[in-house]
């Protein structure tokens, strides 16, 4: 009763077998076979785009950074020999400091000691004139005096001689003419120191009074002597002070401008020595980013190629496969799938032996899998299975040969499926890794040129503002030095006047004093003889607050002039620091912005560059998208199907043994049946 009832099954799943077969699966595996051409074609087309892009990113950017490391070397020679230059500057402007430093020290001692010098003369000479001066006043009041007590007096006409000493004739004059005691000692201690010269005194002709006149001119012209030889000193000293001071003032004013020398040259060596740090980093990343650089692009050389070549031979292998299905195929598949084919077959089926028993068993087993997997390639081995045993004229083992060897083609054909697709599998993964690594490379690099330009607009604007500052500073710096040198010179102005009025004053002190001096020496019997000493000694005063405000005039304009040039030299080197930093901070800014504009520039590409390989990761999710089924789940399914057609197989192993048994009562059962 088994063949009946299977013929009945057959019976009835005929029309839907039929329907299955409507359209021609060999035409779906073509159309497929070409939209995977497409997609290979598009995917490769992506792939040439991004790599096109790509290149050009490389080749610029290795251009512009070949650029930038040799703008870089050559600013990193310059500025090292600026630095050099500067530095030698710098030591030679030292050297010359020392040395100016050492002839102003050396000048200073010797005007120092000059000045006391002559201010040691002076006093002694002062000291000399006084006592001159009080001895002329001593003799002239003593001939005074004794023409007036013992006028036509012997002891006036007597003349000293070797036996009667000058001392004792004018010691015995003195005491009748009765001189106070304090000026009779000062008359015999002055006539006792010029002792030596008393011989000369008393070969003359005349008396003591005589003698005491002879003793006054003398006097009077030692004392001539004296202020010829102190006004003879002062202008040697002045001639040597003011060729001193001239040395001075000269050496002074060189070593202000050495100094400044110096100044400027390590300003410009300390500046110079920033932009050889800036320049050096500059230039190490540089040459970093350029070998970062051609190491990327030769990866990505390398990747395009394995992808180009990748492509051309997945291309190669499905025309290869598409070739030989249109060339080999084309009668089998009329054959096969054409309705009337399809009509003959099932108007032939019949089980007229138990080999067609298990044949159609076998094709009932592939069917129900290709049923329950809903794959057309098995419900395609049913339909040639089912062709096959149904086929007059051949053999059973022949028959079940070509069905053994037709499950084992579609065994060998899933698992070579299996084998591709977990292929495909570990290359998406792959090419998903390495696209995702290079998005994130990509981004990465994106946002660090973002924050490089944002870092480079903020020194940039934090350097503008600095410079405008200094820009400021300066302006005010000017101001305040105009301000000081306009009160400088109205100082110089009132101290001149004030130097004049008193050098004049004091000379027309001077001259009143020798002019009231000499009269008054010279005259004896006037009205104002008794008020000259008081007029004189005021007079004295008079010319000492003088040259005490003139010498404390000098001191103030010394102090002051000292001050101003020190604030001119502070002021100076301020401004040369102040204008070397507006220059570092100008240049620095505008190289800046240039960087910046860099920056921009290299960012928009790496942003093309990111956009492309976005793009072709789209392409590759598109090419790698599993569709409903997850990897795990055909997995599954191709291993269930592969297990069915096992069993499959396996009835079909198990037939030889089958017809041993029971082959003649079967048989015969079966042929009465159909009787």
């Amino acid at each position: 009763m088994k063949a009946p009832l299977c013929l009945l099954c057959l019976a009835l799943q005929a029309p839907s077998a039929f329907a299955s077969y409507a359209a021609s699966p060999m035409t779906k595996v073509l159309d497929m076979l070409a939209d995977l051409d497409a997609k290979v074609v598009d995917a490769a087309k992506s792939e040439d785009m991004a790599h096109e892009n790509y290149t050009k990113f490389c080749v610029k950017s290795k251009r512009d950074v070949g650029y930038e490391i040799k703008d870089g070397e050559s600013a990193v020679e310059e500025v090292s020999a600026t630095i050099e230059k500067a530095t030698s500057d710098a030591e030679g402007a030292s050297k010359r400091m020392m040395e100016l430093q050492t002839s102003i020290a050396k000048d200073e001692a010797d005007l120092k000691a000059a000045l006391e010098i002559r201010s040691a003369e002076r006093a002694e000479r002062e000291k000399g004139e006084s006592e001159l001066k009080d001895s002329v006043d001593m003799l002239s009041k003593a001939i005074k005096t004794l023409n007036e007590k013992l006028g036509g007096s012997a002891l006036l006409q007597q003349v000293p001689n070797q036996d009667h000493g000058l001392l004792e004739a004018l010691g015995a004059i003195v005491d009748a003419a009765s001189f106070p005691h304090s000026e009779k000692e000062s008359l015999l201690a002055f006539v006792e120191n010029q002792a030596p010269a008393v011989p000369a005194y008393t070969s003359k002709s005349g008396g003591i009074v005589s003698t005491l006149e002879d003793m006054k001119v003398q006097a009077k012209e030692q004392l001539t002597t004296l202020l010829s030889e102190e006004v003879t000193a002062q202008h040697s000293f002045e001639l040597l002070q003011q060729s001193l001071k001239d040395q001075i003032e000269a050496a002074k004013k060189e070593l202000q401008q050495v100094t400044s020398v110096k100044a400027e040259a390590e300003v410009e060596a300390a500046t110079a020595k920033k932009d050889l740090d800036v320049s050096s980093k500059d230039l190490a990343n540089d040459k970093v980013s350029l070998a970062d650089l051609e190491s990327s692009c030769a990866q990505a050389e390398a990747d395009y190629e394995t992808s180009t070549k990748a492509h051309a031979a997945e291309r190669e292998a499905l025309a290869k496969a598409t070739a030989a299905l249109k060339e080999k195929t084309g009668n089998a598949e009329a054959s096969v799938y054409s309705p009337a084919a399809l009509l003959q077959v099932k108007s032939h089926v019949h089980l007229a032996t138990p080999e067609d028993l298990h044949g159609f068993e076998v094709v009932q087993i592939v069917r129900n899998l290709a049923k329950k997997s809903a794959s057309p390639s098995l419900t395609q081995l049913a339909t040639n299975i089912e062709s096959m045993v149904q086929t007059d004229g051949q053999a059973a083992g022949d028959v079940f040969a070509k069905v053994k060897q037709l499950i084992t083609d579609m065994i060998t054909s899933r698992k070579e499926t299996a084998a591709a697709e977990e292929t495909k599998k570990a290359y998406c993964e792959e090419e998903k890794s390495k696209t995702n690594e290079k998005v994130s490379e990509l981004t990465s690099a994106k946002d660090m040129l973002s924050a490089k330009k944002d870092k480079k607009q903020s020194q940039a604007t934090t350097m503008k503002s600095e410079a405008e500052k200094l820009h400021k500073d300066l302006a005010e710096m000017a101001e305040t030095k105009a301000d000081m040198d306009a009160s400088r010179i109205e100082e110089r102005a009132a101290f001149a006047k004030t130097k004049k009025d008193m050098t004049e004053g004091m000379e027309g002190v001077r001259m009143a004093l020798s002019v009231l001096r000499d009269f008054y020496q010279n005259t004896e019997s006037t009205m104002g003889a008794s008020q000259s000493t008081g007029i004189i000694g005021m007079l004295e005063v008079v010319e000492t607050d003088f040259g005490r405000n003139l010498a404390e005039a000098e001191t103030a304009e010394t102090s002051k002039e000292e001050n101003y040039q020190k604030l001119t030299d502070q002021d100076k080197v301020t401004k040369i620091q102040k204008e070397a930093d507006l220059k570092y901070k100008e240049t620095t800014s505008a190289a800046l912005l240039q960087a910046t504009q860099e920056v921009i520039s290299d960012e928009e590409a790496s942003q093309e560059q990111l956009d492309a390989v976005l793009k072709y990761q789209q392409t590759l999710q598109q090419e790698c998208l599993e569709g409903a089924m997850s990897y795990e789940e055909r997995v599954a399914k191709r291993e269930e199907e592969i297990e069915g057609l096992k069993s499959a197989l396996s009835a079909l192993s198990d037939t030889p043994a089958l017809l041993q048994a029971n082959s003649k009562g079967l048989r015969g059962s079966l042929a009465r049946k159909h009787q």
